[in-house]
C-alpha cells in the first residue's frame, strides 16, 4: 500500500472518532449543566481536554455553555471542533476514493452536507440534545462502513489504528481533566461505605460522599455507562470508575484496551523502522497495569496522567512518521 493512502486512512479514522468523542463530551457536560447551571468548571474541562484553553482565552472573556458548544461544534476556525473534524475526515476520504468503497465516500459526504445545513440552522442551539445524538449516529454509521471492509488487510489495520490511538488519547485527557474526582473523594467514600450499609442510608446520602452527577456525566462522556452496569451492577464509586476507564481489559473503550489494540496492530504492520514504536507501545501497556489509582493525591494522579498523555502523543507522532508514512530506504531514495 502507498504510504500516502495509509496516511489518509489513518487520519480519516482519527477525525471520525474525534467528532464522536467531542459530541459525547459536550452532550454529557450540557446535561450536567442543566442540573448545575451556575457551575462553569465542566466547560473549562471540555476546553482542557480538547487542548484549546489558551486559544479560547485569546478570543473570549467568559466561559458559558452557549459559547463553548458553538465553538466546539460549529466553529470552522477551531481545528478541534466537530465541524472541522468531520471536514478533515471527508477530505481524507476524498483523497482515497480510488481505494475506499463508494458507500464510505457517500456516507461521509452526506454527513458533511447535512452537518453544514444543521450548522446554518444553528441546530446545536435550538435542539442541542438532538444535534449531539445525530452526530453520534452518523459517526457510528461512518465507522460501521469503514470497518465493513471486504478484506481485512493493511488498509483495515490503518483504519483501526487511527481509531485506537485517538480513543487512547481522548480517554487519557478525559481522566486527567477529572483526576480529583477519582482521588479526592475515594477515601471519604470508602470510610463511609460501612456506615451506609449498616444504617441503610438512602441513595441520596451515599451520593453526598462524592460528586455523583459529575461522575455519571464522565461515564456518559466516555460511553462507559452500559459497561459499568454490565460489569459492576452496583452504585457508582470513584475508585472502580477510574479502574474501568483506565485499566479494564474487558471493556474495549478503556485506555489499557486501546493501547493494547495499538500495540497489536503495530506488530502486524511492522516494518524495518517500527521497532522503537513497538517498544514504546509495550511500555505504555505495562505502565497501565501499575497506574497509581489507589492511595494517591489528586496532584500525583494528574501528574502521572499528564506524563502519560505526552508519551501517547509521542507514540502517535512516531506512528505517523515511521509506520504510516515511513521514510524511503536509502537505496530506494537514491534510485528515485
Amino acid at each position: 500500500m502507498l504510504s500516502r493512502t495509509a496516511e489518509h486512512l489513518f487520519w480519516m479514522a482519527r477525525h471520525t472518532a474525534r467528532a464522536e468523542h467531542l459530541a459525547r463530551l459536550l452532550e454529557a457536560n450540557w446535561q450536567l449543566s442543566m442540573l448545575r447551571p451556575e457551575a462553569n468548571d465542566g466547560w473549562l474541562a471540555v476546553l482542557s481536554i480538547a487542548g484549546i484553553t489558551d486559544a479560547w482565552r485569546l478570543a473570549h472573556h467568559d466561559v458559558t455553555a452557549r459559547e463553548v458548544i458553538a465553538f466546539m461544534s460549529a466553529d470552522a476556525a477551531n481545528p478541534s471542533s466537530i465541524a472541522s473534524s468531520l471536514g478533515f475526515a471527508r477530505e481524507n476520504a476524498r483523497a482515497v476514493r480510488g481505494w475506499a468503497s463508494a458507500e464510505l465516500w457517500e456516507t461521509l459526504n452526506a454527513t458533511w452536507l447535512d452537518l453544514r445545513r444543521l450548522i446554518a440552522e444553528r441546530a446545536f442551539e435550538h435542539d442541542t440534545q438532538a444535534f449531539f445524538e445525530w452526530i453520534k449516529a452518523r459517526s457510528h454509521l461512518v465507522r460501521g462502513v469503514q470497518f465493513a471492509a471486504p478484506v481485512q488487510d493493511e488498509a483495515f489495520d490503518f483504519l483501526r489504528l487511527g481509531s485506537a490511538i485517538e480513543r487512547a488519547d481522548h480517554m487519557a485527557r478525559l481522566a486527567e481533566a477529572h483526576a480529583e474526582l477519582f482521588v479526592a473523594h475515594a477515601e471519604l467514600f470508602e470510610a463511609r461505605a460501612e456506615s451506609f450499609v449498616a444504617h441503610a442510608e438512602p441513595f441520596e446520602a451515599r451520593a453526598q460522599a462524592f460528586d455523583w452527577h459529575r461522575l455519571n456525566a464522565l461515564l456518559n462522556a466516555a460511553n462507559a455507562g452500559d459497561a459499568w452496569r454490565r460489569i459492576h451492577r452496583d452504585a457508582l464509586d470513584p475508585a472502580r470508575a477510574a479502574a474501568l476507564l483506565l485499566q479494564c481489559a474487558e471493556w474495549p473503550g478503556s485506555l489499557a484496551a486501546s493501547l493494547d489494540e495499538v500495540r497489536r496492530i503495530v506488530v502486524r504492520l511492522r516494518n524495518p523502522q517500527s521497532a522503537p514504536i513497538e517498544r514504546l507501545a509495550l511500555q505504555l501497556c505495562e505502565e497501565m497495569r501499575h497506574a497509581p489509582l489507589a492511595n494517591e493525591r489528586p496532584q500525583a494522579l494528574r501528574g502521572w496522567l499528564l506524563a502519560l498523555i505526552a508519551r501517547i502523543n509521542e507514540l502517535a507522532r512516531r506512528l505517523g512518521r515511521d509506520l504510516v508514512r515511513p521514510a524511503l530506504p536509502e537505496a530506494v531514495a537514491a534510485a528515485a
